[in-house]
């Protein structure tokens, strides 16, 4: 929690200096929303790095840990394709919807659907 509340006050102050101070616009939020998610990346590798309570929590590869993945493939790879043609299917839609008597009208209609 203070690693998230430290981040949330690293993101402040990234934004108010690549935004503000620099003057650097959207570039500078993207930026600066970069830089707070490395921060919390560090932040929480030094508490799992540094905390006793986590000093168990990794024992190394086991063969045991690899026993599930067939099952889970089985549902992950079918929910995938399913999300990607469901997407894909709307983008298509869209891009199809120039071709209809009035494109730019059609596709702004197209695309808020």
């Amino acid at each position: 929690m203070l690693g998230t509340a430290t981040t949330a006050g690293v993101h402040v102050a990234a934004c108010w200096l690549l935004v503000c101070r620099l003057g650097m616009g959207a570039d500078g939020a993207a930026l600066a929303n970069a830089v707070s998610s490395f921060a919390n990346l560090a932040f929480l590798a030094i508490y799992i790095r540094v905390s006793p309570a986590c000093k168990t929590t990794w024992l190394g590869f086991y063969q045991d840990a690899f026993r599930g993945i067939p099952a889970f493939l089985k549902l992950a790879v079918p929910s995938s394709a399913m999300f990607c043609m469901e997407w894909w299917s709307f983008e298509v839609v869209v891009l199809l919807s120039g071709l209809l008597p009035n494109p730019k009208l059609e596709t702004a209609v197209m695309s808020i659907w």
